[in-house]
């Protein structure tokens, strides 16, 4: 009996002596599946599309590229329903509909009428939404504030990618000189096309070229209104991203060869039809970078953290045998066939060739860019910047070293300093280069010629040099300028200090941005009725005395303006209001924790915020140039009632109910 007890223990210890080695062999395998709950779960999406064309099929193939680099395939982690209803805006309000009621995990819609669909179907937010091949998603109706900004519905993201009209416009005067009219055909009832047609107009006018005009409503008006356009004296046609035309751009073409004139389209795939040139998006980098966006999502990213953006990975196409048919003032020289992604020699032989201007859409993960951040000094504006600007690289998804490496440098108020930093950009490898405060900037883009440069804190960046306005500027260069609330602090003064009549402050005459401030804020103030008394300060070390020698002028209070100087000293201007019981206002939320007892402030944050989002869209594949600078988002007022008894003065109920935060 002790016998069969010895071999049943055996037994059972060799059991457990197995089980053990087997458990330990798997415990790799076990802990993925610990890590990856997701890993064999297949999601399932739906794809809305407009309806079956060259276009929409390079963008549709994009998508499913985008998605599988992102690691969903279809067939294998992801189901994808794909919805066509060829243009018929009936069957594709039913189509959405039945997309939001059936319980997908995400959808896609390419196109703006199919993101307008879509969205309208899906107000309620019932299902995740990522959208592409739309040129305009602000105009389209759908929630979206404005672009690089989380001002949008939190279940709906994606990108704009508007079309480059002015310059295929340019490009045609160009080619022909002598071009003095232009046909397009196009649909009213397309947001798209009214907004594209909206720029030709203006681009129009500027190159002295007559746009004749020829409204439709279906596609099979196009070959009529092309033939009234030829009759009007129209010297070629121009399509932009008008779906209507773009679905018989067959009859366009052939009565563009019937009259010996050429098609020039910002669809790049109307070159290969018969066309002379395209210049446009690569649509299949439109649709990758969708499906990148969607994969993000299907990760686990929040779809209310991301951004609308531009993305417009740029394409040439050109065909030579189209020319040959033309008169002879059609040239198409060697600059532009060397820009030129694709060419289709004499023959109709197609050569795809290398671009300066195509961009092939990836995960920033698929190329670790070399970054470099230079500021002037130390500031609380400036971490505010930078606190903002690193949760926009966050929020984008992207990661140190896995995306990015970032070389951060600072002159320490040492304005020597800063060619030297500067300089060593265009020898170190440096890719791509961010700028904090004017000074920075001026000496950047001195020397930086060809490095996309991004700016922030900036008070204004005209007179630094960047460009004329938000859109017309350096083709290198964009960001997010912080030009100060002073007529909003004009305002403000005389409906709640109505008895102040004179007013200081402190500015640096060595900063361009300093100057101009003081410029402004003096002109708002005496549009107030207030005078200004202002005091120059060459270096920190006056600021103390220059503090004190501007409340002793019988002032009523101090406002502040902005700079680095002032910045970095503002603790002695605090310190002489409160020694002379003056009050003191300024433009930064860092003056009320060191004295200050109102701010009207721009969020330095958002700014940072801001300049992040135009960074990654430059990394992503899109041009500085056709980035426009912006101020930030948004502006608080702020107050600190104990700051303004200490300082001799009191804070009205009603300025109070108006503040957006208190500082006790």
């Amino acid at each position: 009996m002790r016998v069969s007890y010895y071999r049943v223990g055996l037994a059972v210890l060799l059991i457990l002596l197995v089980a053990t080695i087997l458990l330990w062999s798997d415990r790799h395998s076990r802990k993925n599946q610990v890590e990856s709950p997701q890993s064999s779960r297949q999601f399932s999406l739906a794809l809305l599309l407009h309806s079956s064309s060259p276009v929409v099929d390079e963008a549709k193939q994009g998508v499913l590229d985008g998605l599988a680099a992102a690691g969903f395939r279809d067939g294998e982690t992801l189901a994808i329903t794909s919805y066509n209803p060829e243009g018929d805006l009936a069957t594709a309000n039913l189509m959405a509909q039945k997309i939001v009621g059936s319980g997908y995990d995400l959808s896609i819609s390419l196109s703006t009428l199919m993101l307008q669909v879509l969205a309208n179907a899906n107000q309620q937010g019932h299902i995740k939404h990522v959208f592409g091949s739309v040129t305009s998603p602000v105009s389209a109706g759908v929630g979206i504030k404005s672009l690089d900004s989380l001002d949008k519905p939190a279940y709906l993201t994606g990108i704009a990618t508007p079309q480059p009209v002015a310059d295929i416009f340019k490009m045609a005067k160009q080619i022909n000189p002598s071009l003095k009219v232009v046909g397009v055909v196009w649909n009213p009832a397309e947001v798209n096309s009214e907004i594209c047609t909206r720029m030709a107009r203006e681009i129009s006018s500027q190159l002295g070229i007559t746009l004749l005009e020829a409204p439709i409503e279906q596609s099979k008006d196009v070959r009529e209104a092309a033939v009234s356009l030829v009759a009007r004296g129209a010297q070629a046609f121009w399509a932009g991203g008008d779906l209507t035309v773009n679905n018989a751009i067959e009859s366009l073409i052939t009565v563009a060869q019937s009259a010996h004139i050429p098609v020039f389209s910002n669809i790049t795939s109307h070159a290969k039809r018969g066309g002379l040139f395209d210049l446009g998006a690569n649509y299949h980098d439109v649709g990758f970078e969708t499906g990148r966006i969607a994969g993000e999502i299907l990760s686990g990213a929040d779809s209310a953290q991301i951004p609308v953006r531009n993305f417009v990975p740029r394409r040439i196409v050109v065909n030579l045998q189209t020319m040959t048919r033309l008169p002879a003032v059609w040239q198409i020289d060697d600059q532009i066939k060397s820009q030129a992604a694709e060419v289709i020699d004499i023959h109709g032989v197609s050569q795809v060739v290398a671009s300066s201007m195509t961009t092939t859409a990836q995960a920033p993960s698929h190329h670790i860019w070399k970054l470099k951040r230079v500021m002037y000094i130390e500031t609380p504006p400036a971490e505010d910047a930078l606190r903002g600007f690193n949760d926009g690289f966050r929020d984008a998804g992207l990661v140190k070293d896995r995306d990015y490496q970032l070389v951060e440098n600072s002159a320490q108020g040492d304005m020597a300093l800063l060619p030297t930093l500067i300089d060593a950009a265009n020898s170190d490898g440096t890719e791509l280069l961010i700028t904090l405060s004017t000074p920075t900037l001026q000496t950047a883009i001195n020397k930086i010629k060809k490095i996309p440069l991004i700016f922030t804190l900036v008070s204004n960046p005209f007179i630094a040099g960047a460009g004329t306005d938000d859109n017309q500027h350096k083709p290198n260069v964009t960001g997010v300028y912080t030009l100060g609330p002073y007529a909003e602090m004009a305002a403000l003064v005389a409906r709640h200090f109505p008895h102040w009549h004179k007013v200081g402050t402190l500015f640096a005459p060595a900063e361009d941005n300093s100057v101009f401030s003081k410029q402004v804020f003096t002109a708002q103030m005496q549009a107030q009725g207030i005078s200004v008394v202002a005091l120059p300060v060459n270096s920190a070390s006056e600021i103390n005395d220059a503090a004190l020698a501007l409340a002793s002028q019988q002032i009523d209070a101090i406002i502040q303006i902005p700079d680095n100087q002032s910045a970095s000293g503002f603790m002695a201007i605090a310190q002489a209001a409160f020694r002379s019981r003056v009050p003191l206002l300024c433009f930064a939320e860092a003056g009320i924790k060191q004295g200050a007892a109102l701010a009207y402030t721009l969020d330095y944050y958002q700014a940072g915020y801001d300049a992040a989002l135009k960074t990654v869209a430059v990394m992503r594949g899109q041009s500085p140039a056709d980035i426009p600078f912006n101020r930030p988002s948004k502006m608080h007022l702020i107050v600190n009632q104990e700051n303004a008894r200490l300082q001799g003065f009191s804070i009205s109920d009603a300025l109070l109910k108006q503040a957006d935060r208190h500082y006790q």
